[in-house]
């Protein structure tokens, strides 16, 4: 047979088999996935409807007047007295059960399971047959593959070129330029998502180290303090391990300067608090207020920052604590403001904890100065 002869049978029999297998194809695809235990327990009921026209010719008949039947009626019914009314129930609903079962539901199980029966479904042919089922779900892998659209792609080559079948190939080239680019635009689009997900890691990564870093160095700082307080050379210029610092000391309505380390030394030496300001300073916030450890945040000019928080110290006293930093300061901005590294409460009651211990050094020296001088007095 010749080239053509062949296109020309294989263009018929893609013709034939597009009417039998599209429509057995489609209804898979539309049925993969669904439930079908409930439909093959319901789809035997529908058939014992059409059995009801035999029953009335079986109620005619007396089946007490059968010399055989009607004995065995009478025996039954004796016993049936004598066995209790549950077990009767119990063992009627069991014995109605594996009738149905084994005798209807099995039976259209398996109608559904066959190809070409109206019963027929793709998950019981699965569960059934699972060997058949591969042989299907090759074709049901390939949503948008049919028979019919295979016919229209070998028609298009095989009839003779028209200004029509042109029209129809560049249009069926177009849609599948249209689809492919569509997919590149979606995978265009993931790999973007997948890359912002990466910038972000390393963006948290790069945080963490920072912070990890950051820890280290205030750990460092506060483990040396310690060391210089055992040795007993620990003085305020050492807690100048976060930020410069101030330090008042409330009397009354007056805050008197103790220590400047680290600053310009611009600060005010007193601090007249009865006086209204039309910028309130953070120190004088903190003094007022009646809470101790919370912090108060001032701007005295842009870029800077003042954070002052109140200490109840000893002997009644009690202090106000101000960090000075400007806002580039990402270390004392993440360890004062924003808990990037720590809470920064923590932070404060560290400072505090430094500055009772100087305290009580401060008041053990003058202590020991009244009682020299005491001595030398006398």
């Amino acid at each position: 047979m010749n080239p053509d002869g062949i296109k020309k049978n294989y263009h018929s029999y893609i013709n034939q088999l597009r009417d039998i297998f599209d429509p057995v194809i489609m209804k898979m695809r539309r049925q993969k996935g669904e439930k079908w235990l409930g439909l093959a327990w319901k789809g035997p009921l529908r058939e014992l409807k059409g059995y009801t026209k035999h029953l009335k010719l079986l109620s005619a008949i007396k089946w007490t007047s059968l010399p055989i039947i009607g004995q065995g009626i009478i025996i039954a019914a004796t016993w049936y007295v004598k066995v209790p009314l549950w077990s009767i129930i119990l063992t009627s609903v069991v014995v109605l059960l594996a009738i149905y079962y084994f005798g209807y539901v099995r039976r259209y199980i398996n109608k559904m399971a066959t190809l070409g029966t109206p019963e027929f479904h793709i998950e019981a042919l699965k569960a059934i047959r699972p060997s058949e089922y591969n042989l299907w779900n090759s074709l049901l892998q390939l949503d948008d593959f049919t028979f019919n659209d295979l016919y229209e792609v070998l028609n298009s080559y095989l009839v003779p070129n028209t200004d029509h079948s042109v029209t129809s190939v560049l249009q069926y080239s177009m849609g599948r330029e249209e689809a492919l680019e569509e997919t590149i635009q979606e995978q265009r689009e993931r790999i973007e998502e997948y890359e912002r997900i990466v910038d972000g890691l390393v963006s948290d990564l790069e945080l963490s180290e920072t912070s990890i870093t950051q820890l280290v160095t205030l750990i460092t700082e506060v483990n040396t303090n310690l060391y210089r307080f055992s040795n007993g050379v620990l003085d305020f210029n050492d807690l100048r391990f976060v930020t410069p610092f101030t330090i008042y000391e409330v009397d009354g309505d007056i805050l008197r300067k103790l220590k400047d380390v680290g600053t310009s030394g611009g600060s005010m030496n007193e601090i007249d608090m009865s006086i209204p300001q039309e910028n309130e300073y953070a120190a004088v916030s903190a003094a007022r207020s009646n809470r101790s450890n919370e912090a108060f945040v001032s701007n005295p000019y842009p870029g800077r920052f003042i954070v002052a928080f109140s200490m109840r110290m000893l002997n009644q006293k009690r202090w106000i604590w101000c960090f000075h930093f400007n806002d580039t300061d990402e270390r004392a901005l993440s360890l004062i403001l924003s808990n990037d590294i720590i809470e920064s409460r923590q932070v404060r009651r560290l400072i505090h904890t430094f500055c009772l211990i100087l305290q009580k050094s401060m008041i053990s020296s003058d202590e020991e100065e009244a009682t020299q001088n005491a001595k030398g007095a006398n």
